[in-house]
């Protein structure tokens, strides 16, 4: 088990014996966000810095740098990475060797979150701080559809890509269903589909969102709720 501190550490757990068996560090502000996979623990920070880890040695690998705000949060699949800044940012890397491949810019303000889901089609979902979800192409870098309805920041998102569906929860203390097939199968031309709007439940800001087609479960920083 691994997790990320305003401390600017990352703690690796013995879960069996619950104690830390190690500590990681070399960022200089708070740890933002956290993805780990078979080779890689890759963190992003407040000091606008990614920083990969080996997974096997949990020596530090490589320092990826290139945004000019916070780095908000981080997505990897298959040895890529994507960081999402509040530089207003997305970044794609290569993992191993540091490579810079791709950069996204088209939002107006900073980023909060994104989702990364190279099967089948290779997108990223981006929400930010200008209340837009975008919908990118991780292989050419093109946007390939805005969504737009939320009234404040996009706080998290959660995609199935099997299904086609995306959840986004904002700052509006509101939780919107996307029906982003249409995009899934290459149509860049159709409009965006808002299935369903949950509101009126949190009192304050809904900070995380989870999903797993058949039920919904959301996070505010006063009570949790469940769909």
């Amino acid at each position: 088990m691994f997790s990320g501190s305003s401390d600017c550490t990352i703690c690796v757990w013995d879960v069996l014996d619950a104690h830390v068996s190690t500590v990681l560090r070399g960022h200089s502000g708070g740890v933002l966000d956290l993805r780990v996979d078979n080779d890689w623990i890759v963190s992003c920070s407040k000091d606008t810095t990614i920083r990969v880890w080996n997974r096997q040695t949990l020596m530090a690998h490589r320092t990826l740098r290139g945004h000019e705000g916070p780095v908000n949060a981080v997505g990897m699949e298959d040895g890529r990475v994507v960081s999402a800044s509040g530089d207003g940012k997305m970044i794609l890397w290569d993992a191993s060797s540091g490579e810079r491949l791709r950069t996204f810019e088209g939002h107006d303000r900073g980023l909060a979150c994104i989702e990364y889901s190279v099967s089948p089609s290779g997108l990223i979902i981006s929400g930010s701080n200008d209340w837009k979800i975008k919908i990118w192409s991780a292989f050419t870098g093109k946007c390939l559809r805005t969504l737009q309805g939320h009234e404040a920041l996009v706080r998290a998102l959660a995609f199935d890509p099997s299904s086609g569906l995306l959840v986004s929860a904002s700052y509006d203390k509101s939780v919107r269903v996307w029906d982003i097939k249409d995009v899934l199968n290459g149509n860049e031309s159709g409009r965006e589909s808002s299935l369903r709007v949950f509101k009126n439940a949190h009192s304050s800001h809904i900070f995380d969102v989870k999903f797993d087609v058949g039920r919904i479960v959301r996070y505010d920083n006063i009570t949790s709720a469940r769909s």
